[in-house]
């Protein structure tokens, strides 16, 4: 388990080191040579059946502030593994890794199924041998793309691969998300562009925001608890989506759509009242205070958005202040 774990997670990392550090350089020409005009061409190979999808413009994030912080922060304790990670892989997220768009989806009573797609500059041939240096992969040959299954270290089970589509693509996910990837790229079938509620959200994306997300949570939702804050009310949400931007500032957008406007009305005030209650909590922290100044509810018909306003150095504040908390509940 862990031997296949230890090269499944290291192949992730060449998806999400970067997105991860963020997690979930100044601004130069190079945030502009960055950009990309338009949806990411993977989107269209995500699954119709997906429930959620997120976007990541890596290259934005690298060219952010944010990333120059975090590196100043962190960057000796990451520099040794980006280094050795580099050197094995022949990949450098930081300037090899484009976009990353994710799907996944909920199972009743099984585990959830879901596929990662990378967009930019790989050597195939480096990323075999890698994998084939810490592992046995099974080859399959899938609609004309190399897809390398790592099984469990005592064989017992083969789930997660990669597919190197191309020296511009790499797949990581279930087998037989893989697939459905691999059969929409080929045969040019319905994808998550197609599905009726993510489709036209997807469409609406700007592609520059450095994160996005949009989910159909109904499948979810309806397991959900009802003894919490927001009751039976969240089972009338319909769709999420959401941006969030790291600079000098987090600046974020969550939008949630309920079933009619009765109902955005009960959870507009339901979550309007949890952040007056945190208002109130936090009179004795004049830094909780200030962030919680930049969160603003506002109700329009059926939708509910949420915006995220505030300095990334008082996120960092409020960082500093828990490890104290964090070191005393250690030592009792």
């Amino acid at each position: 388990m862990k031997h296949r774990k230890f090269v499944v997670t290291s192949t992730v990392v060449m998806f999400l080191l970067t997105g991860v550090v963020a997690g979930l350089a100044l601004y130069s020409t190079m945030a502009v040579k960055a950009s990309i005009p338009g949806i990411p061409d993977s989107v269209a190979f995500l699954p119709p059946d997906s429930q959620a999808v997120f976007g990541i413009n890596v290259q934005k994030f690298i060219a952010s502030p944010a990333y120059a912080r975090f590196e100043q922060q962190h960057g000796q304790e990451v520099g040794t593994d980006l280094a050795d990670f580099i050197a094995k892989t022949g990949v450098d997220p930081r300037k090899d890794i484009h976009y990353i768009i994710a799907a996944g989806k909920s199972a009743d009573g099984k585990k959830g199924a879901g596929v990662v797609i990378a967009e930019g500059t790989f050597d195939l041939d480096t990323i075999t041998a890698f994998i084939n240096a810490h592992a046995t992969p099974i080859k399959l040959d899938y609609n004309d793309v190399t897809v390398l299954m790592v099984p469990e270290k005592d064989g017992s089970a083969v789930e997660k691969g990669v597919a190197l589509i191309s020296n511009n693509e790499v797949a990581l996910g279930e087998l037989g998300a893989l697939k459905a990837v691999l059969d929409i790229r080929k045969n040019k079938t319905a994808s998550v562009l197609d599905n009726p509620t993510l489709g036209p959200i997807i469409k609406t994306l700007n592609p520059e925001e450095m994160f996005w997300f949009a989910g159909d949570p109904a499948n979810v939702l309806a397991k959900a608890p009802t003894d919490t804050p927001l009751g039976s009310n969240i089972t009338a949400i319909t769709s999420v989506c959401g941006t969030l931007n790291l600079t000098t500032e987090v600046a974020g957008v969550i939008t949630v759509t309920a079933k009619d406007e009765l109902s955005a009305g009960k959870l507009a005030d339901v979550a309007k009242g949890l952040l007056a209650l945190g208002s109130l909590a936090s009179d004795q922290n004049p830094d909780l205070s200030e962030l919680l100044k930049g969160v603003m509810i506002q109700q329009t018909s059926t939708q509910i958005v949420l915006k995220l306003n505030f300095s990334y150095e008082l996120l960092d504040k409020l960082h500093q202040m828990k490890k104290p908390a964090s070191t005393a509940r250690k030592v009792a």
